[in-house]
């Protein structure tokens, strides 16, 4: 059989995942046909309102397995490739460091070698992180797409590995390869780990309904750059339309304090924080890590949540769920 020409065409590594399975969202109401890669031992929740959709093809398999990707991209020349696939925590890179740069770096270069060697004019995805930049930031406070990167963690060198591979495909390979530094983002969908928002909203509404005491957040005074998962999909395939391929933050460029967070969500439910969440009493303060998205917001890209209706969605989600 020879090779299938497609337009409007997603691969998508980690479909199953939060943003995987939003993207195929976003791209399958474009009208785009979708091809998702997932581990046989991975759960369909997340695409449970997708799985009938005739345009959405789920592959089993594993971004690590070199063959079954060389045969998918000989096979079909996807328009896009978007590579979502990541061991994405930090507290599990530091247990098992080398599954972290196995799917995380090796996962992206076979992604890129087969491009390179099957499917040169697909356009290429990389989901970069914030994590990358470390303490490092400019002087004004921000992180841009030329901040000097300082990883701390292996998961954030890991990440460092494969965005620096992904670049030098770009430059030295002249493929279409942009990549997107991710910030902080959340929704309703099922991860592994609850996000600080999910966790902040469930406590709460467990505590709202009298099966939860207290909870405790050592703490308050982090701030984080938050931003909504459907607004940051959107970026991810904003990246992949202009002649040019680059790279961009993906950010809200802002930041609010977990307090701020705590407040929000428990005054909602009429309850004062205070009175249910313990602290570490030892005054502490935080990095602050904040990107400057203008570099996006010149290709068209505005996102539709801001940090209160992000907060207010998910905790809608926990209250009725």
């Amino acid at each position: 059989m020879g090779a299938i020409e497609m337009t409007n065409t997603a691969f998508i590594t980690g479909i199953s995942g939060q943003d995987g399975s939003l993207l195929a969202e976003f791209l399958l109401d474009k009208g785009y046909q979708v091809y998702g890669l997932m581990r046989e031992t991975s759960t369909q929740e997340n695409l449970k309102d997708l799985i009938l959709n005739k345009n959405l093809h789920l592959i089993y398999g594993d971004s690590l397995n070199n063959e079954l990707i060389g045969f998918l991209f000989k096979t079909y020349k996807f328009s896009e490739i978007y590579n979502l696939a990541s061991q994405s925590n930090i507290r599990l890179s530091y247990t098992n460091p080398l599954n972290t740069f196995n799917v995380t770096l090796i996962g992206t270069l076979i992604l890129l070698d087969n491009i390179k060697k099957y499917s040169p004019k697909s356009k290429f995805f990389q989901a970069s992180s914030s994590a990358m930049f470390g303490y490092s930031t400019d002087k004004d406070g921000f992180q841009r797409e030329n901040t000097p990167f300082k990883p701390i963690s292996p998961y954030a060198s890991s990440k460092l590995f494969a965005h620096n591979i992904s670049v030098n495909y770009r430059e030295n390979e002249k493929l279409f390869v942009s990549t997107g530094i991710l910030y902080n983002h959340e929704s309703i969908k099922k991860k592994k780990l609850l996000g600080i928002v999910n966790t902040l909203a469930q406590k709460a509404t467990q505590i709202k309904q009298g099966k939860l005491k207290s909870y405790h957040i050592p703490n308050l005074n982090v701030k984080i750059d938050m931003g909504h998962a459907l607004d940051y999909v959107e970026a991810m395939w904003l990246t992949l339309q202009p002649s040019y391929s680059n790279d961009y933050i993906i950010s809200q460029g802002k930041t609010h304090s977990i307090k701020y967070m705590c407040d929000y969500i428990f005054s909602k439910i009429g309850l004062d924080y205070k009175q249910y969440i313990t602290t570490n009493t030892s005054p502490q303060v935080s990095f602050e890590s904040k990107g400057d998205c203008c570099k996006l917001n010149q290709i068209g890209w505005n996102p539709k949540y801001d940090l209160n209706k992000t907060l207010d969605t998910i905790l809608h989600y926990y209250e009725n769920s």
